[in-house]
């Protein structure tokens, strides 16, 4: 525990101050982005209610029915706004945040901090000396993966706070629907959304580990990070290799929903409009299986390297 107190104080620098800050704003700006997006394109495709007249349908039953019809069309069109204020909730914007962040933005996020945390070890000549006051190297190891890794349930939280408190504030401007959602269906959605995004960021962390014992070097590790998700979105693109890829497995185990979502909704994540929509992505189990075995195996390899690594430089 002391070494990773130790590691936690590492990270109160003004990099992760600046990270956090940039995830917040992030999210703010995208829910702003999204709201405005979605009342402008229902405005424009909504219109009054004509009337029978407007219709060109005679009075009685016809006019009823068309009446009708043309109500569940606003209604339908209206829906985006109030999709988004459900998004916007205080307590559902826990899985918007749980999205973002278990996505690119968090995986590029995590590998700048990599870099900086595991990676600047080498660049600034101390893991020497950190060795030398705490000589199990698994340990060592141990305390950067989890303090990293708390770093992204950090930005997550921060995510999370900002959201709640912009959140209504840009409902009410925008005169966002109330989407009739109770807290305990807000909160559920949020709850599930947070704890799986748990285990992505771990995943994310130990990539981000096993780049910076292979590079040795603050940028090597950032940049090689950088391009291990790049290079997982890649291949998740590919069609025949799509479903075993851990892209997918992200996708799979959080929910995210498969293709493009609408320019005019807010985006639950930036992940799967990199990934081939062909075919369903693979379940909960599956991508649960394939992310533990990614991070065990970024793990063992992370730690399998460092054993041999030379650090008397």
């Amino acid at each position: 525990m002391r070494l990773l107190r130790a590691e936690l104080s590492k990270l109160n620098r003004p990099l992760i101050w600046g990270v956090a800050g940039a995830a917040a704003v992030f999210c703010v700006l995208l829910a702003i982005g999204g709201s405005a997006n979605a009342t402008s394109d229902a405005r424009g495709r909504a219109g009054p209610l004509p009337s029978c007249a407007e219709l060109n349908v005679p009075a009685g039953p016809a006019c009823v029915r068309t009446r009708a019809a043309e109500q569940r069309r606003v209604n339908e069109i209206n829906a985006g706004p109030a999709q988004v204020a459900a998004q916007l909730n205080p307590v559902a914007a826990g899985a918007e945040a749980a999205g973002l962040m278990a996505s690119l933005p968090g995986a590029l996020a995590l590998a700048l901090l990599a870099g900086a945390h595991i990676g600047g070890e080498w660049s600034g000549r101390t893991m020497k000396n950190l060795l030398t006051q705490h000589g199990r190297r698994w340990q060592v190891l141990a305390a950067k993966l989890i303090s990293l890794w708390l770093a992204g349930v950090a930005l997550v939280a921060a995510c999370w706070v900002t959201l709640a408190v912009a959140g209504p504030v840009i409902s009410h401007l925008d005169h966002l629907p109330d989407p009739h959602e109770s807290a305990r269906s807000a909160l559920t959605l949020a709850g599930s959304q947070v704890a799986r995004s748990l285990l992505v960021l771990a995943v994310f962390a130990a990539i981000g580990l096993l780049a910076a014992v292979v590079t040795r070097n603050t940028i090597g590790t950032m940049a090689t990070t950088a391009a291990a998700f790049v290079a997982m979105l890649v291949a998740a693109s590919l069609p025949g290799v799509a479903s075993w890829t851990p892209a997918t497995w992200v996708q799979g185990w959080m929910g995210f929903p498969a293709g493009l979502a609408s320019v005019t909704a807010l985006p639950t994540n930036f992940w799967s409009r990199f990934i081939n929509a062909a075919g369903a992505p693979p379940s909960h189990l599956a991508g649960l299986a394939g992310l533990a075995a990614l991070l065990l195996a970024a793990t063992a390899v992370a730690a399998g390297v460092f054993r041999r690594t030379d650090v008397s430089g």
